[in-house]
C-alpha cells in the first residue's frame, strides 16, 4: 500500500482508502513493508496529521497497526530504476522483490512504468472491486 493511500484514508474514511485500512486492521490481508517505506509513512503521515486532523500519537498509533498486520521485506542493493521518479523506486523494488507483484496506490501514472516487470497497479477503488480483493475467499493477501 502506497503512503498516498494510507493519507487519503484518513482524508476521508468513506473513501477505499480508509476500506482497505479498516481490512488491514481486521487482519484480511497483509502489507508488505520495507524499512524505507515505513519511515516515508512515519514522516508523511506525521506531516499531514494536522490536516488529517490527526495528534501524533494518533497518526503513530496508525503506523503501529500498520505494521503490526506487515510482513517485513529487507531490500537489495543494486536495483535498476525503471521509474523517472526515483522517491517511487524502492516501493517497485519491494513489489518486485517480494514477489507480491500488485501496488495498490493513486499515483498509477507514475508507477506505469512497473509493468514492465509483471507487477500490477491498482487504484485502491479498483482493487477492491476486483476479482483479486475477493477477501472472503482469500484470507491472507499480500498487497502495499
Amino acid at each position: 500500500m502506497d503512503t498516498n493511500v494510507l493519507v487519503a484514508a484518513f482524508r476521508s474514511k468513506q473513501g477505499a482508502s480508509f476500506e482497505l485500512f479498516r481490512l488491514l486492521r481486521l487482519g484480511e490481508w497483509t502489507a508488505i513493508v520495507s524499512n524505507h517505506l515505513v519511515y516515508e509513512n512515519e514522516e508523511i503521515l506525521k506531516r499531514s496529521a494536522p490536516d488529517l486532523g490527526l495528534s501524533l500519537a494518533d497518526a503513530e498509533e496508525i503506523l503501529d497497526a500498520v505494521c503490526a498486520r506487515a510482513e517485513e521485506w529487507m531490500l537489495r542493493y543494486g536495483w535498476q530504476p525503471v521509474l523517472a521518479d526515483p522517491d517511487d523506486e524502492p516501493l517497485v523494488q519491494l513489489a518486485f522483490e517480494s514477489g507480491v507483484r500488485l501496488i495498490v496506490s493513486h499515483n498509477v501514472r507514475d508507477l506505469r512504468p512497473a509493468a514492465k516487470l509483471g507487477i500490477e497497479i491498482l487504484r485502491p477503488k479498483d482493487f477492491l472491486t476486483s476479482s483479486l480483493s475477493d477477501l472472503s475467499a482469500v484470507r491472507f493477501l499480500k498487497i502495499f
